[in-house]
């Protein structure tokens, strides 16, 4: 682990993939204008972005990320903010750890119309034992892993970037059958051609040699987090998807993760959404306390065009 990756893995609550150097160059390989801006201590990544009819707006994924000095902090903030008025900026979207991170910036912050992560996650702490884990499953749960595995599920770490054609299709159909937003092909392939091999992988769940479920993993600052998985039409009967997680999770174990993150949920908040998703995912950790993120917050440079924004967002 080296020192950036050491400072986002103690400094934030996901172990900071979203902010990390291959973040950066998945951003680059996008064709997505971006900026490093860099105080004494540390670094965070800009992401800019552009409407119709309103323009410009920064966005830090996940960040800032700050460090437990406050005067550098505030460095970096009036360095962002700096750059957001010379390239004419009309506001910086802000997606802190921390609620507590909010105070950092000195400067009013208006709660963003919407977030861009999930404001809501689950986190598995891998130091517990593969038995104490699978005991902390809801029953039904449990039983489904050992039904696939009984069904003669298999799980195969690809590595290979053809080998997301398996993850393409199953996302079609997954897109189709449960009206699941996916983004374009390409964007899948970039992300694997922009980030090693050693921090995101592609598992897939076959039935003799039928694919049936796929997932993409990242592994970053001692966290695995599931970021994207998709599953067939057919042997839905099988339980792949439940053998798939597992099998993931135990990957992560050997791979040397500290928590596995199943990257959004709706406990505690937007209780009426993601309600099949949510279950699916507090099955395999059924007394985790979520963790909950602040959301995005922005700080107004340019009042017209950022109100002209959020009145064009009300009704949309």
């Amino acid at each position: 682990m080296d020192k950036r990756e050491k400072f986002l893995a103690e400094n934030s609550l996901d172990g900071g993939f979203l902010q990390s150097e291959y973040w950066m160059a998945f951003q680059a390989e996008l064709k997505q204008k971006f900026y490093l801006v860099e105080s004494e201590e540390n670094q965070v990544l800009v992401i800019e972005n552009k409407l119709s009819l309103v323009g410009k707006y920064f966005y830090l994924p996940r960040g800032p990320i700050f460090s437990e000095n406050k005067k550098d902090n505030q460095v970096l903030i009036k360095k962002i903010k700096d750059l957001a008025i010379k390239n004419k900026i009309g506001w910086i979207r802000m997606e802190p750890q921390r609620k507590a991170d909010l105070s950092q910036v000195k400067e009013k912050l208006i709660k963003a119309y919407k977030n861009h992560q999930p404001a809501e996650t689950l986190s598995l702490d891998l130091a517990l034992s593969l038995d104490e884990i699978l005991a902390g499953m809801k029953q039904k749960t449990r039983y489904n892993v050992r039904l696939a595995e009984k069904k003669g599920i298999k799980v195969e770490v690809l590595t290979d970037s053809k080998n997301l054609e398996i993850f393409w299709k199953l996302a079609q159909e997954t897109a189709q059958r449960d009206g699941a937003s996916f983004h374009g092909k390409q964007y899948y392939q970039k992300m694997f051609k922009a980030i090693p091999a050693e921090n995101l992988k592609l598992l897939v769940a076959f039935s003799g040699s039928q694919p049936v479920g796929a997932i993409i993993i990242s592994f970053f600052g001692g966290v695995a987090t599931y970021l994207h998985g998709a599953s067939a039409n057919k042997h839905r009967n099988l339980m792949a998807n439940y053998f798939l997680q597992w099998e993931a999770i135990k990957y992560a174990k050997e791979w040397g993760a500290l928590k596995y993150d199943f990257f959004g949920i709706a406990v505690e908040l937007n209780r009426k959404k993601w309600l099949g998703i949510t279950r699916f995912k507090t099955g395999f950790c059924s007394k985790c306390e979520p963790t909950i993120f602040p959301g995005c917050y922005d700080l107004i440079l340019n009042p017209l065009k950022y109100w002209i924004y959020r009145i064009l967002q009300f009704f949309k």
